[in-house]
């Protein structure tokens, strides 16, 4: 069988957030994927310091994250996609301005540049995250990828309009993923298949969030879980149940990518 390369979103794929772990089947799938000689990369809005050794305790060794802001392959980075100082300085002001809380993700921290309301609280609570520091300065020494505005109304797309080159995206309903535009999961994919040479079709892309529709249209084949959004399962090639009930080990199952588990 052709070695399929396979990205799993971590947030509502492989972390089960009604239990706030990792389900068994999930781990029976990726060790099985594994094992057939398949390899498995994540594919996450998070920044590394929020992988929390998931990575590891699953013997993943490449990922991509901040949204395709950094794509590692057996540790070697291959692509990286900082945000220009001069757009984090546009946001800083205009949050400032409209008292918006805001917050920054570098390759070793998730911290707030500000914190005026509840929103980042509400926003880690959803995910099962640690509060964030409060390191305002923290963008002037290190290099960010991705920020966090913690905003909470429908209108957020036109913060686009103000700030040509970042686009906006809901993370959760209290936050905003803020990337460069032209490109978030899929870029990472496409450093897989620019740099390593690695064909669409043997590409497999899995995940539920608004983050993961351009990753599932540009693999060979998409998979929407079933805990999706409908915008997110009308791009996907394949609709799997939801994560609590087995959605991720049902979706290889039935592509027969491993074999059907004895407990299951």
């Amino acid at each position: 069988m052709t070695k399929k390369y396979i990205f799993m979103d971590l947030d509502g794929t492989i972390i089960d957030h009604s239990h706030n772990g990792i389900l068994p089947s999930t781990l029976y799938t990726i060790k099985e994927l594994q094992k057939n000689g398949h390899e498995v990369i994540i594919a996450t809005g998070r920044p590394p310091a929020l992988f929390f050794d998931v990575d590891k305790k699953l013997g993943i060794n490449s990922y991509i994250a901040a949204n395709g802001a950094l794509t590692v392959h057996n540790g070697k980075i291959i692509l990286s996609n900082t945000i220009d100082r001069k757009l984090i300085d546009q946001l800083i002001a205009f949050s400032i301005e409209n008292r918006i809380d805001l917050g920054f993700e570098s390759l070793t921290h998730f911290c707030l540049f500000s914190h005026n309301t509840d929103l980042p609280e509400k926003f880690c609570e959803a995910f099962h995250l640690p509060y964030p520091e409060l390191l305002p300065n923290h963008h002037l020494n290190n290099d960010i990828y991705q920020m966090v505005l913690f905003y909470d109304e429908q209108d957020f797309k036109k913060f686009e309009v103000q700030f040509k080159g970042l686009w906006f995206n809901y993370s959760n309903k209290y936050g905003l993923d803020v990337n460069l535009e032209n490109g978030l999961k899929d870029a990472g994919l496409r450093a897989f298949h620019d740099i390593l040479g690695i064909p669409q079709k043997d590409m497999i892309a899995v995940g539920d969030g608004f983050n993961d529709i351009t990753m599932i249209e540009y693999a060979g084949i998409g998979i929407a879980m079933g805990n999706a959004a409908d915008v997110v399962k009308n791009k996907a090639d394949l609709i799997t149940d939801r994560i609590e009930n087995n959605g991720l080990y049902m979706a290889f199952e039935k592509l027969g990518l491993i074999k059907k588990a004895d407990y299951l």
